[in-house]
């Protein structure tokens, strides 16, 4: 997976000096004393000139537009973190965090954003908003960030504020067991179905911890080694760098028997149509014994798998 690296815009600070006058040639009307002495010897004094300080300009504030990538209105599984990009990158996050209100069915919860970098086009940084645990099942979720004018940092103002009323479905917990090949979804923890899998194979291995299915496609082109299909049907994604739960017509004979993908998790075409339709952006897939690498924050919606000791730090940016 390609991470975009976030180059934090450089703050450029200049000043203008007003030049002090040069000294007059003789002092002006009252600004000398004389006294007279014998035979009308005199002595005279200038005040000096007082040189004035030296003004900076002030630095011109560069502002910072913030979106989001919920829609208002929609619905979103429980594992769905509230996610804002930011078109020119913060360097002080605390004002931002301090301005949020988070409510849960019209009661303010315990929650924190963390700052990473970003692949999103436009934007050069991003931050995830999530409560200690996944959201409540059937829940109306309002989110207020009134931050316009604040500070994002020397030189930096967030230059308009943001609502968003979003909702929670079923509680659809999926968990794919590697050493059985079995997938088990649970919906409000009653079970709803279990299903045969196939993963990674050795060499193409599936990560290992907490997914969140970002976005579906019903019919689109993959690539991988070795490899082009332009029709793969039923797909939900799991990783920017190409995970999916999907069809795999031909690979009905390894499903529930052994591990043969590049990655994905493959089902049988029955299955995976019926689990497109069931299955909401922002459902939980747990794999606790996978045979690749730790999922990552930045792979994907791995917030998960933060400690939530370490998500409080506020990631890229401290938050307090």
């Amino acid at each position: 997976m390609l991470l975009a690296t976030v180059a934090l815009p450089a703050l450029l600070l200049s000043a203008a000096c007003t030049p002090a006058p040069s000294p007059s040639s003789s002092a002006p009307a009252g600004s000398a004393s004389s006294s007279a002495s014998g035979r009308g010897t005199a002595s005279s004094s200038a005040s000096a000139t007082a040189k004035p300080t030296p003004t900076k300009k002030p630095v011109p504030t560069k502002k910072v537009h913030v979106s989001l990538l919920e829609n208002d209105g929609a619905t979103y599984g429980v594992g769905m973190p509230i996610i804002a990009w930011f078109d020119r990158a913060p360097t002080n996050a605390k004002a931002f965090a301090a301005a949020t209100t988070v409510t849960v069915n019209g009661s303010k919860i315990s929650g924190g954003w963390y700052f990473e970098s970003t692949a999103h086009s436009g934007s050069a940084l991003e931050a995830h908003y999530r409560p200690v645990t996944y959201w409540p099942a059937h829940a109306k979720i309002e989110v207020n960030l009134p931050v316009k004018g604040l500070s994002a940092g020397p030189g930096l103002a967030y230059d308009n504020s943001l609502t968003l009323s979003i909702s929670t479905g079923a509680a659809n917990i999926l968990t794919v067991d590697a050493h059985t090949l079995k997938m088990t979804v649970k919906t409000d923890n009653k079970l709803y179905g279990t299903y045969a899998v196939s993963l990674g194979a050795n060499n193409t291995p599936t990560a290992r911890g907490t997914k969140v299915i970002m976005e579906k496609g019903a019919d689109i082109s993959m690539r991988g080694p070795g490899y082009y299909d332009a029709h793969v049907q039923w797909t939900q994604r799991l990783t920017y760098g190409g995970e999916y739960l999907h069809s795999a017509p031909w690979n009905v004979a390894n499903l529930g028997v052994r591990s043969t993908s590049n990655g994905c998790t493959n089902l049988l075409p029955a299955v995976a149509k019926k689990l497109f339709g069931f299955l909401e952006i922002g459902d939980v897939v747990n794999y606790p014994n996978a045979n690749g690498p730790a999922m990552q924050l930045g792979q994907g919606y791995g917030d998960w798998n933060v400690p939530w000791t370490t998500w409080l730090t506020g990631g890229a940016l401290k938050t307090s």
